[in-house]
C-alpha cells in the first residue's frame, strides 16, 4: 500500500534536573489526604493542583512539586507541568512501546461494555447490585482482575478494567453510568488509580455518553427543545451547568454536540445551526468538558448525509455547522459509519471525507470511530478508494492503517483483544479492536511508526490539555460545592424519579429546565378553548399509565378531574405517537361531543400531520424530552415536560413560546419527497426546489424564504395567547386564457384586441384557485373555504407565522355551468364547460 509521508514530531530531550527527591507524606504538610481516599497538593502560583493515589508519587525539583508518574525518582519532561503540551507529548512518545501506542488508540468501554449498562431500575439500590444491573464496583473482579482478558460473572462476560489498562494499555473509556453521583465518582477514581499504577502512569479520559450525566449517563439532555426555544442565553447557561456537574464527578467529555448536522436539533437553516452549535460547544469547552461533535459527515437528524444528499449536493451547507463547532473549539469528532463523500465507500475509509475536516476546516483534534466497529465489520468492508486501493483485498492490519491514513485517530470498541485472529474472541464480547494487527504492519515495514505517532500524539496532548496528568482524581466534598448541598442525600439513596432527582439538585437547574419546557412547547392550534378555566371539568387520557397518573395529579390542583367523558367539559389527551390507542381516545371524545386538547410529545422527526390538526380543538406540541438512551429505563423517570408545567401552560399561567424548526407537511409523503439537506423545501414543486437549491449552492448562508411550500405551517410558527393572529385574504386568482376580439375602427378598418379572461375548465376536472394569505398579527391557524355559491367547493387548513404571507393554491372541481367562486370577500365568475 502506498503511503504518503508525514512529518515526524519534534522530540524534546528529557530534562537533566538536579535536586530531585521524594518527600515522605508524614514529613511534609503540603501533601494532604482527601476524604475520597487520594492524596493531593493544592495549586499555588503557576503550579496546578496535583493528586495521586499514593503520597509517594509526589517529588520535589527546583523548589517545586511534581508527580513522578513513571516512578523512576526523576523529573521527566512529560512530568513537568511547566512545559507546554506539545513538548510533554513529544517526550512521552519517546518512552512508549508499540503496544502502549497502539493501545492508546482504543476508545473502549468499562469492563468491555458500551459503558456501565442499566437494563432495569425496578430494584431499590444500584450500589448493592440489584437484579438486571451490570455495575462494576471498585472492589469487584470485573474491575481488578489483571490476568484474564475475559471473565464471566453471573452469566455476563466482561473484559476486566485492570487487564485492559495494564495489559492492553487502554486510556480512554466510555463511562455511561447511571446511578448515584458519589458511586460514579468512586468508580472513576478507582480506574484512575489503576492507570496510575502502570509503567508510565498515563491517566484515563472518561466520556459521558450523554450530557445529563450527573444523574445518569444514559439519560439525555433535551437537545431538540433548545433549538425550538431559540434562547441563546438559556442554552449556554444550562449546558454550562451540566458540564460543571459532570467535570466535578471526573468526566472529561460528552458525546455531543449533535445539532451541527442538518436536520438535527437545530433545524435545517445552516446559519442558525452554526450559531446554536457554537454556543453549545463553548458551553462545554468553557467549563473544562470536551465536546465530542458527531457524526462527520453526517448521520444526524432526519437523514444521513448519503440519504439526505440531493442532486445539488449542498456540501457547503453541511460545512457551515461543522465549521462553527471547529472554530468554537471542539476537541473531538466522531465519524459517521455510513457512506462517505465518495460513493460506495464507508466514510471511515474515504480520504475525500476527511479532507473536508482536516484540510478544508483545519481541524487538528481527535477523530474517533462511531460505536462499535468490531474487527468483523472492518473485514467486511469493500470498495475501491479514490487512489485505487481495493479494500476487499486488504488484511485486518492493512484496513486499520487505511483508517488511520484517512485522518481518523481512534478505534471504537468495547475492549481490546490480543492477537490478530478475529475468530478467537468470546462470542459474548465481539466488538473488539486488535492492536496487534497494527503492530504487525509496522514491524513488517508496511506502516511507519512516525505516522502512528501523529495519532497517538493527538490523544496524549488532549490529556495534557485537560490537566489530568497532574490532577486525575475528584473529591466528593468538593463535588458537592458544584452539585449543591442537597446532593449529599444521594449518597445512600438512588433517585428513581424526577421528584427525587429535583430534590437533590440545585434549584436553579430545575428552574432553567422548567423555563426550557415552556419555551420549547409549540401551540400549533387553538380554536379558543385555551386557556382553560378552573370551572371546567376535565377528563384525562394518555397512552402512558405513568403519564396519565402524573397529569391527573397536576390537573387536580387546578380543576375537577372526572372519570368519564360524559361528565367532562374538555378532554386532555397526551400521547407520544399517533397509533391505534390514540385513534380510540379521539373517537371516544368525539362520540361524547367533548372538545379535545391534544398534548403531543414531539421530536425533530416525529410531528403531527393534518389529521391531528383536524382531530383536536387545541394542539400543543411539547419538544422537551430527556429520554433514557440506548434502551435503558430509569424507574419512574418521566422524560417529558413536568406535568405541573404543562397544566400551567394550558391554564394560561405560563405561555407556550416555542416556534417550529421544520415545516409541517400535509402528509408524510411531502416530508419524504423533500431534499434532506435543503431548508424549507417541504411541499414545494420541483421547479421551486431547483431554484432554492441553486440559491443555496451560490450562497450556502442564504436566508431562505420559508413561505414557498404548500404546508400546514412553516418554520417559525407558534401561537401565542397574548398576540393573536390577524389574517387577511387577498389577490384571488383563477386560471386565465387569452381571448381575441375583432374591433372595428372609425376609419372602417379592424384590429385584433387580445385580453386575458377567466378560463372555462371542463366539468369534473380540477382547476387551481390561488390567493394570498397575509398575517398582520401573531402566529395563527385559519381554515379557508372556497365557496361555490352556498356550497363548500374546497377547504384547507393554513398556518401563518407572525408577519408572514403565503401564496395559497387549492384544487376545485365543478359541474358544468356558471359558478361564482368566493374566498373570503373576493369573488370570481367561472363558466365550466
Amino acid at each position: 500500500m502506498k503511503r504518503r509521508p508525514k512529518l515526524s514530531l519534534m522530540l524534546v530531550p528529557a530534562l537533566l534536573m538536579t535536586g530531585v527527591g521524594q518527600t515522605a507524606f508524614a514529613e511534609d504538610s503540603a501533601i494532604k489526604e482527601s476524604a475520597s481516599g487520594f492524596f493531593y497538593i493544592e495549586a499555588e502560583n503557576e503550579r496546578p493542583r496535583l493528586s495521586a493515589a499514593s503520597a509517594d508519587k509526589f517529588i520535589e525539583a527546583d523548589g517545586e512539586w511534581f508527580k513522578d508518574m513513571n516512578g523512576n525518582g526523576e523529573l521527566d519532561a512529560y512530568e513537568d507541568w511547566r512545559l507546554n503540551s506539545e513538548e510533554r507529548t513529544a517526550d512521552l512518545l519517546t518512552k512508549m512501546s508499540l503496544q502502549q501506542k497502539t493501545g492508546t488508540l482504543a476508545f473502549g468501554g468499562i469492563g468491555g461494555k458500551n459503558g456501565i449498562t442499566v437494563t432495569d431500575f425496578s430494584a431499590d439500590d444500584l450500589s448493592t447490585g440489584q437484579t438486571g444491573v451490570s455495575f462494576i464496583k471498585p472492589d469487584s473482579e470485573q474491575m481488578n482482575n489483571e490476568t484474564d482478558n475475559y471473565i464471566t460473572v453471573d452469566g455476563v462476560v466482561y473484559a476486566p478494567v485492570a487487564y485492559q489498562i495494564k495489559n492492553m494499555y487502554e486510556t480512554t473509556m466510555i463511562a455511561a453510568m447511571t446511578g448515584m453521583p458519589k458511586d460514579q465518582l468512586d468508580v472513576l477514581n478507582k480506574i484512575q488509580s489503576i492507570a496510575e499504577d502502570t509503567e508510565l502512569g498515563i491517566p484515563v479520559v472518561f466520556s459521558g455518553d450523554r450530557t445529563y450525566n450527573t444523574w445518569g449517563g444514559m439519560i439525555d439532555a433535551a437537545h431538540y427543545s433548545f433549538g425550538v426555544a431559540r434562547d441563546e442565553d438559556l442554552l449556554y447557561n444550562l449546558y454550562s451547568e451540566y458540564a460543571k456537574e459532570s467535570v466535578a464527578l471526573g468526566y472529561h467529555q460528552v458525546f455531543h454536540g449533535y445539532g451541527n448536522e442538518i436536520g438535527s436539533f437545530y433545524g435545517d437553516d445552516p446559519e442558525y445551526i452554526a450559531k446554536m452549535s457554537a454556543l453549545e460547544t463553548k458551553a462545554y469547552e468553557d467549563n473544562g468538558f470536551n465536546s465530542h461533535s458527531k457524526h462527520f459527515i453526517a448521520r444526524g437528524g432526519r437523514n444521513s448525509y448519503a440519504k439526505a444528499k440531493s442532486p445539488a449536493d449542498l456540501i457547503d451547507s453541511w460545512m457551515i455547522g461543522w465549521k462553527a463547532v471547529v472554530d468554537a473549539g471542539t476537541q473531538w469528532v466522531m465519524t459517521n459509519n455510513n457512506e462517505g463523500r465518495t460513493p460506495g465507500l464507508q466514510g471511515y475509509t474515504d480520504k475525500e471525507t476527511y479532507k473536508l475536516l482536516r484540510e478544508d476546516l483545519g481541524y487538528d483534534g481527535i477523530i474517533c470511530l462511531d460505536w462499535p466497529l468490531p474487527a468483523t465489520s472492518v473485514m467486511n468492508l469493500t470498495g475501491v478508494t479514490t487512489d485505487g486501493i481495493d479494500i476487499s483485498t486488504l488484511t485486518l492490519g492493512e484496513r486499520y492503517t487505511l483508517i488511520l491514513d484517512v485522518g481518523i485517530d481512534m478505534f471504537s470498541c468495547y475492549g481490546m483483544t490480543p492477537g490478530s485472529d478475529i475468530t478467537d474472541v468470546d462470542e459474548a464480547l465481539t466488538n473488539c479492536y486488535h492492536p496487534d494487527a497494527v503492530i504487525a504492519e509496522i514491524e513488517a515495514g508496511k506502516y511507519a511508526e512516525e505516522d502512528l505517532d501523529v495519532h497517538v500524539a493527538r490523544v496524549l496532548k488532549n490529556k495534557f490539555d485537560l490537566g489530568i496528568f497532574e490532577n486525575p482524581y475528584r473529591d466528593w466534598e468538593e463535588a458537592l460545592v458544584v452539585l449543591g448541598d442537597a446532593a449529599a442525600g444521594s449518597v445512600d439513596t438512588l433517585p428513581m424519579n424526577n421528584e427525587d432527582i429535583n430534590a437533590l439538585r440545585r434549584p436553579e437547574i430545575t428552574e432553567m429546565e422548567e423555563q426550557l419546557m415552556v419555551e420549547s412547547s409549540i401551540l400549533l392550534k387553538n380554536d379558543g378553548i385555551l386557556p382553560l378555566s378552573a370551572d371546567q371539568k376535565v377528563f384525562i387520557d394518555s397512552a402512558s399509565e405513568l403519564g396519565k397518573e402524573k397529569l391527573t395529579a397536576a390537573f387536580a390542583e387546578k380543576a375537577a378531574v372526572v372519570e368519564s367523558l360524559g361528565e367532562a367539559d374538555v378532554c386532555v389527551v397526551e400521547v407520544s405517537s399517533f397509533n391505534d390507542t390514540y385513534e380510540l381516545m379521539i373517537e371516544d371524545a368525539q362520540d361524547a361531543g367533548v372538545p379535545v386538547v391534544l398534548v403531543f410529545e414531539g421530536t425533530n422527526s416525529s410531528e403531527p400531520e393534518l389529521q391531528q390538526f383536524m382531530d383536536a380543538n387545541a394542539l400543543l406540541m411539547q419538544t422537551y424530552s430527556n429520554t433514557p438512551d440506548h434502551g435503558s429505563s430509569v424507574g419512574s423517570f418521566y422524560r417529558y415536560v413536568t406535568p405541573s408545567v404543562t397544566v400551567e401552560m394550558l391554564y394560561g399561567e405560563k405561555e407556550p413560546a416555542g416556534k417550529t424548526l421544520f415545516e409541517l407537511g400535509y402528509d408524510s409523503d411531502a416530508k419524504t419527497l423533500s431534499w434532506g439537506e435543503l431548508q424549507d423545501d417541504i411541499g414545494v414543486d420541483n421547479a421551486t426546489r431547483l431554484y432554492m437549491a441553486m440559491m443555496a449552492k451560490q450562497n450556502p448562508s442564504i436566508d431562505m424564504p420559508n413561505n414557498l411550500g404548500d404546508v400546514i405551517v412553516t418554520t417559525d410558527y407558534g401561537i401565542s395567547y397574548s398576540n393573536p393572529a390577524e389574517i387577511e385574504l387577498s389577490l384571488l386568482t383563477v386560471p386565465k386564457v387569452t381571448e381575441s376580439v375583432e374591433e372595428e375602427m372609425s376609419n372602417g378598418s379592424t384590429r385584433t384586441q387580445v385580453s386575458a379572461v377567466n378560463a372555462s375548465p371542463k366539468a369534473g376536472e380540477s382547476f387551481e384557485v390561488s390567493f394570498v394569505a397575509e398575517n398582520k398579527g401573531g402566529s395563527g391557524l385559519i381554515t379557508v373555504q372556497v365557496m361555490d355559491g352556498e356550497t363548500v367547493a374546497a377547504e384547507k387548513v393554513i398556518g401563518l407565522a407572525e408577519g408572514q404571507f403565503r401564496v395559497v393554491t387549492m384544487d376545485v372541481t365543478l359541474e358544468a355551468g356558471e359558478h361564482t367562486i368566493t374566498v373570503g370577500d373576493m369573488s370570481e365568475t367561472i363558466v365550466v364547460e
